[in-house]
């Protein structure tokens, strides 16, 4: 899966945003924050990655279970489908 495009990633102090920088973006919102985990999916879905890749990265990064790595990549994506950032 991969996320459409028309977002940057921008780091502002401590807070990630995911930035519309086109029209069709900025109608879906202009400023998106995102928390670690999120940032974390957002940045490895501008290339074509899977859930299972989602998830590695969140185990790798935070130290966290498979479990808790699933639901949180799961909760998420679901999120972007629903918004129609995903591609």
């Amino acid at each position: 899966m991969k996320r459409k495009s028309g977002f940057i990633l921008q780091t502002i102090g401590d807070d990630v945003f995911a930035v519309a920088v086109t029209p069709e973006a900025a109608g879906i919102g202009s400023m998106i924050k995102l928390n670690p985990t999120a940032a974390t999916i957002f940045s490895l879905l501008e290339g074509d990655c899977t859930e299972a890749d989602c998830v590695a990265a969140l185990m790798e990064r935070f130290d966290v279970t498979e479990e808790i790595a699933t639901r949180d990549a799961r909760a998420f994506l679901a999120r972007l489908a629903e918004a129609g950032l995903l591609a």
